[in-house]
């Protein structure tokens, strides 16, 4: 069974496949009772599937009370004024307004597909109508929450995807950087490089929403739920790294010509990437050699020969504020280290 389903999500989603056999099963649940309307039934478990248990369970009360909204609408508009078509717009109008009102905007459609199907389908008996529509509603969205119930949703695989993703992205990036500051010709432009931090944090975003997926089930699976709370921890902590990548470049594209500094900034970079890698695989890493060797550099760049002309100077100054940047970055990797350890 396992097996079949990973081959089953392989070709569509995991919520296309919940969805799916939820509809499936409402509508063989409200045919086998005999209700006429039985494709009712298939159409509010399709509505009704949500992206996790407690939203399942959370918005169900929100479904039941707007399909019986809908449901009394409806057969009450019928019962009383006919089914005149031009009834129908009015109704909807009425459905958002109230929805609105009570701030129910997810539940809307369900009221608004549930009245205009009590609405369309009316036989005159006002009481036994509206019950047979309450019951196909019921139907629907106990499919939709059983299905979930039974098949919980599995997002860790793609959250932790894209938590590596994101990671290695912003690692080859400091590559780009340390090739960057003795490659004068071919270079990265600003806006293909903030194109590249722009993809990363697309990542990033697309993993937080994943996270929280995962946290509204905490619930349920409380070490999930904790997991979850340190992936978006891990992640604002990514999304902050890039702001500083993009300070670097911003600097770096004021340097076209080498100066003796640049293999010794090169060479922090590539510390950087290790301890970076370590930070986020293992949760700390050793800094005191780093902290040693960023002494003897800041000891290097001061006892540097004087520039012998101005646009040597400008370089000079530009690689230096590039290495403030490069500090900057490196104590964000020591601050989220040190998180790290206190917990």
């Amino acid at each position: 069974m396992g097996d079949t389903m990973k081959l089953v999500n392989w070709f569509a989603g995991a919520r296309v496949v919940k969805t799916s056999i939820a509809a499936g099963l409402a509508l063989y649940l409200a045919s086998f009772l005999g209700y006429r309307g039985y494709t009712y039934a298939a159409l509010v478990a399709i509505l009704a599937t949500q992206k996790s248990l407690t939203r399942s369970f959370g918005v169900a009360k929100y479904q039941l009370a707007s399909a019986l909204i809908g449901t009394v609408g409806g057969n009450l508009v019928a019962w009383q004024f006919g089914t005149h078509p031009l009834l129908v717009g009015l109704l909807v109008y009425l459905l958002f307004a109230i929805h609105l009102k009570l701030k129910w905007q997810n539940t809307v459609f369900l009221a608004i597909v549930t009245a205009v199907t009590s609405f369309s389908s009316f036989e005159g008996e006002l009481v036994i109508h509206a019950i047979k529509q309450i019951a196909t509603v019921v139907i629907g969205i106990s499919c939709s929450v059983v299905v979930n119930l039974l098949s919980v949703p599995r997002y860790e695989q793609r959250l932790d995807e894209l938590l590596e993703r994101s990671e290695g992205m912003l690692r080859g990036l400091l590559y780009i950087l340390a090739d960057q500051l003795s490659q004068f010709e071919g270079r990265f432009s600003g806006q293909e490089f903030a194109s590249q931090v722009k993809e990363v944090r697309g990542y990033i975003q697309e993993a937080r929403h994943y996270a929280e997926l995962i946290f509204e089930d905490h619930w349920f699976y409380n070490q999930k739920g904790r997991e979850a709370q340190e992936a978006v921890r891990r992640l604002t902590q990514m999304d902050a790294l890039c702001g500083h990548l993009l300070n670097l470049q911003e600097v770096l594209e004021k340097v076209d010509m080498w100066v003796e500094s640049v293999p010794m900034l090169q060479r922090l970079i590539r510390i950087l990437i290790g301890l970076q890698l370590r930070v986020f695989r293992r949760g700390t890493a050793p800094f005191r050699l780093t902290d040693r060797a960023i002494r003897f550099l800041d000891r290097s760049i001061q006892s540097m020969d004087l520039p012998k002309t101005r646009k040597e100077f400008e370089i000079r100054a530009s690689l230096y504020h590039f290495y403030v940047e490069l500090k900057d970055y490196y104590v964000a990797l020591k601050e989220i280290s040190a998180k790290n350890s206190i917990r």
